[in-house]
């Protein structure tokens, strides 16, 4: 990329506390298209920037077009802001990456994204953005902000490297008002990484003005409280706009570390075509006002001054971007329709059988499933161990199998998390590979997202069953999706674990079993082991697998019972069952900790105890072989009744096997409540006795 700037003679600085109070928009070309500075630059290259600016805000009004006879869906404007994502598009070296935001088309077609796949995307096909890894762009993110901790992730993973590339990740104004920005921001802070934050304040999100989204002053100035520089800048001078990400990315890769720049802009148009109203009610005064410095008509009128610009050559550069996004419109027009089949090949890595099922159901085809082998060669030998120690071997051994294998999570460095279960692997492996992060629940699952894509595997540890749902949104929206919203272009694969359940008389939010919210989302895998041996080969399965896995730990089997466990390395397959007692008379499923209790009660009967072991993908192949030997069921989860994964086992035995019923389905679960705290948990979870009852009632009906 060519160097815009030929001397230093410009007022680009960092803020520091003490200038804040003097703090001034950076601006290097008038609204009148003079100069403000002594600036020397290539004036060929900023005709090219000019020249990008016209085609992106062609593609824009042919998008919005389009958009209104229905050709494609809901689309994002993004006329007023070319400045900002041209600019810095420019600015940016071959090997950076670009994290966007969703109203950044320009900035991803400047970076190399063909415009057909843009309006791909927008039309409603997620091949839009299956994009080609070597262009270094991840693909858009429709949660407001939430692509912030999964850039400070990707730079963390260049970090660790050794790669001096930079990342740039684009915000709104209204996204600093979320809690995905500061943890984003604070994590790159504390990590160090090399990230540019572009906040492309364009003065309204929908309808709200910035100056409701906050009371600082300027949004460049967030970045003191974080501890980093920022910078303030007139996004519609693209002058500027360049030099300034020039000027932060040097600083960042020399130095590593993350920088902010604010860049004042104005969106022109709606907020989205499925959206007229907001942008209708502005002030006429303050639509013109922002017109008046519309960043395209800027730079013409100073390269008409310098006689750089006229009428032939305005027109010639509108005509040669009318036949190019044309030429791509039509080139969109000739993708072929998805095929119904991608709903299910890029889900996940294998497709379980239930989505086989599904599928057959969509297509009348039938499709080929995960390995159905149940075959499992583990030594049965070894030292005693309880889970805590059964897992903490499983992470050592693959901390030392694989250098792309990360451990991390609030405390689980030198202190070895709350329950002990990472003690010693910081000491032995160091801290670039077991690190603790901030509290911050969001940060940690944004921050999976990143190192993933980096290709690390990342191991993350949640305290807490309770404290997982503030990461719910990057799990659920982009952990589990990734691969589907990209078809395939970029896939996760990791560990997200966490202690659940009750049994240690702990506080609230501290014995919940969130499971059923987990297993019941499309495209990740949920683990739940009851022993320690089971632990460590399904924890080794789960690092090792090509998918994201929930692993969820059943806290009060962490130091009981203890089982020989082999040193050596052994895997337990994800999504198999695992028959504990064989009988004729009923069948009990359970899982983690309650699987002792069951088979407690099971005793005096002749009953088939069953370990779910996973829960997403059930293993219904060796459910429904036991239910129609026995024709009776009792299925037992500490977690609530209404919803559960008792329910979901339920209706699959009466779509399949209805007719092999003997008695009526019981489930023993916990109550439809709040998990209570200490003092009634016993009465609240399910017991021996319960479980017992259920038994006898099967039998005797």
């Amino acid at each position: 990329m060519q160097e815009l700037v030929k001397d230093k003679d410009m007022s680009l600085r960092p803020i520091s506390q003490s200038q804040l109070e003097n703090l001034q928009e950076c601006g290097l070309l008038g609204v009148d298209g003079r100069l403000t500075s002594n600036l020397k630059f290539d004036t060929a290259l900023l005709k090219k920037m000019y020249e990008s600016m016209v085609l992106a805000r062609t593609f824009d009004e042919k998008a919005i077009n389009i958009s209104t006879f229905r050709e494609i869906g809901a689309y994002a404007p993004f006329s007023g802001q070319e400045a900002v994502q041209i600019g810095a598009a420019y600015a940016m070296g071959d090997n950076d990456w670009l994290v966007p935001t969703f109203r950044d088309d320009a900035f991803m077609i400047a970076r190399g994204v063909p415009m057909e796949k843009v309006l791909q995307y927008w039309s409603g096909d997620e091949f839009g953005m299956k994009l080609d890894p070597r262009l270094h762009v991840l693909p858009f993110t429709i949660p407001v902000a939430t692509q912030v901790t999964h850039a400070t992730g990707l730079a963390l993973s260049l970090k660790k490297k050794n790669s001096e590339s930079a990342v740039i990740v684009t915000v709104g104004d209204g996204g600093t008002s979320k809690g995905d920005f500061h943890e984003g921001v604070n994590m790159a802070a504390v990590y160090d990484v090399r990230l540019l934050v572009a906040v492309e304040n364009n003065q309204y999100a929908i309808s709200v003005p910035r100056s409701k989204q906050t009371k600082s002053t300027t949004l460049a100035q967030k970045s003191l409280a974080y501890g980093i520089d920022g910078l303030t800048v007139d996004g519609n001078d693209i002058l500027a706009v360049y030099n300034s990400v020039k000027f932060a990315l040097e600083k960042i890769k020399k130095e590593s570390v993350p920088m902010l720049i604010e860049f004042n802009t104005y969106r022109l148009r709606m907020h989205t075509t499925a959206e007229l109203v907001s942008a209708k009610k502005r002030a006429p005064e303050e639509v013109e006002a922002w017109k008046e410095r519309d960043p395209i008509e800027r730079v013409e009128r100073y390269l008409r001054s310098i006689g750089e610009l006229d009428d032939d050559y305005k027109q010639k550069v509108k005509d040669a971007a009318k036949e190019t996004v044309n030429s791509a419109l039509a080139a969109f027009r000739n993708l072929p329709r998805p095929d119904p089949k991608s709903m299910f090949e890029y889900l996940c890595s294998d497709i379980p059988s239930h989505l086989a099922e599904q599928y057959k159901e969509m297509s009348g085809e039938q499709l080929s499933t995960e390995n159905e082998d149940t075959t499992e060669n583990i030594p049965l030998d070894g030292p005693e161990m309880n889970m805590r120690n059964s897992i903490n071997l499983a992470l050592k051994q693959a901390l030392a199998d694989d250098e792309r294998v990360l451990i991390f999570g609030e405390d689980v460095g030198k202190n070895g998390g709350v329950f002990q279960v990472t003690r010693g692997l910081q000491e032995q492996f160091g801290e670039n590979r077991v690190f603790d992060t901030p509290l911050s629940e969001a940060g940690i699952a944004g921050l999976f997202v990143g190192l993933s894509i980096g290709g690390y595997t990342p191991v993350a540890e949640f305290q807490f069953d309770g404290f997982v749902p503030p990461a719910y949104d990057q799990i659920i929206n982009h952990i589990a999706r990734y691969r589907n919203r990209t078809r395939g272009g970029f896939t996760l694969n990791g560990v997200l674990r966490f202690p659940f359940g009750g049994g240690v008389n702990g506080l609230e939010h501290h014995s919940d079993s969130p499971e059923v919210y987990l297993a019941s989302t499309p495209g990740l895998k949920v683990v739940v082991p009851s022993n320690p041996r089971d632990a460590k080969g399904l924890l080794m399965s789960a690092i090792e697998g090509k998918d994201p896995v929930i692993f969820m730990e059943p806290k009060r089997l962490y130091d009981a019972p203890k089982m020989p466990v082999s040193e050596s390395k052994f895997t337990i397959p994800i999504g198999k069952a695992k028959v504990l007692t064989e009988g004729d008379d009923v069948t009990i499923l359970t899982y983690g900790a309650m699987v002792y209790p069951a088979l407690d009660a099971a005793k005096d009967f002749s009953a088939e105890v069953i370990d779910l072991r996973t829960l997403s993908p059930l293993d219904m192949s060796t459910i429904r072989k036991s239910f129609e030997k026995t024709g009776r069921l009792v299925i037992v989860h500490e977690a609530q009744r209404m919803c559960g994964i008792g329910a979901e086992i339920s209706a699959r035995i009466a779509e399949k096997s209805l007719d092999y019923l003997k008695a009526p389905i019981r489930r023993v679960t916990g109550y439809d409540v709040i998990v209570p705290t200490a003092k009634l948990e016993e009465e609240y979870r399910p017991n021996a006795a319960k479980i017992k009852s259920a038994i006898k009632d099967v039998l005797a009906y």
